[in-house]
């Protein structure tokens, strides 16, 4: 069980860091439609496996 938590905070810790690294971007520079799309494909594929859960 402490492992599993260990784990859990890990990811949570990551989500956080992806989405204060993507604010960061966002206004520091322009991506390219390419970029943004793979950005909004991985995104999604997170979304699916936290929906099955």
């Amino acid at each position: 069980m402490y492992e599993q938590k260990i784990y859990r905070t890990e990811v949570l810790n990551k989500m956080d860091h992806v989405f204060e690294r993507y604010r960061y971007l966002i206004r520091s520079k322009s991506f390219k439609k390419e970029q943004i799309e793979t950005i909004d494909y991985h995104l999604t594929e997170i979304m699916k496996v936290l929906n099955d859960c």
